[in-house]
């Protein structure tokens, strides 16, 4: 959701999966842990990661990537758009990382020790920034990188930055 020039991501916010459509973020966090159930003995990656597309307006878009390792994933995005065009690449990665750290803050204490209860250490919690050491963007690593390394999630940056720089940004050209 847009308020003026604002992103909001909260419990609120409609969600799409490749199977559903219209999910909750409380629906999208049920079917994370479903996921998880089938197969507590596996290792599980959940990132998060944010991306964006600039025409006459910006759109972006804001995934989950739930990858239980070496035996497939889920994944799950939230959409929107702005009315206008972000042209500086400061306020565009700033914007994309804004959007995943609301994101990534629905993952609260209490969701993230109800995983890692099923999982032990076999899990473990990534952010993904659209940013790399290579290109006008290495400029912004340290800036981006500190603004999450509060949470319980690891910064990750290109070339692991997947769910960022494949997955959110696959479904900003195709939506």
């Amino acid at each position: 959701m847009v308020i003026g020039n604002t992103v909001v991501l909260d419990e609120g916010a409609v969600f799409r999966s490749l199977r559903k459509d219209n999910l909750t973020f409380n629906e999208v966090f049920d079917e994370i842990l479903a996921f998880i159930r089938a197969d507590t003995n596996s290792s599980y990656r959940i990132s998060i990661g944010s991306d964006s597309q600039v025409g006459k307006g910006t759109v972006i878009v804001s995934c989950i990537h739930v990858h239980r390792i070496g035996r497939g994933a889920i994944g799950f995005l939230h959409k929107c758009s702005m009315p206008r065009a972000v042209k500086s690449l400061r306020e565009k990665i700033y914007l994309e990382t804004c959007c995943s750290l609301q994101l990534a803050y629905l993952f609260n204490e209490e969701r993230i020790k109800t995983i890692t209860d099923m999982l032990g250490k076999k899990v473990s919690f990534e952010f993904h920034i659209d940013i790399g050491t290579q290109g006008k963007t290495k400029s912004l690593i340290n800036e981006m990188t500190a603004m999450v390394k509060g949470l319980d999630f690891v910064p990750k940056i290109k070339p692991d930055s997947y769910c960022a720089s494949c997955f959110a940004d696959r479904y900003t050209k195709a939506m």
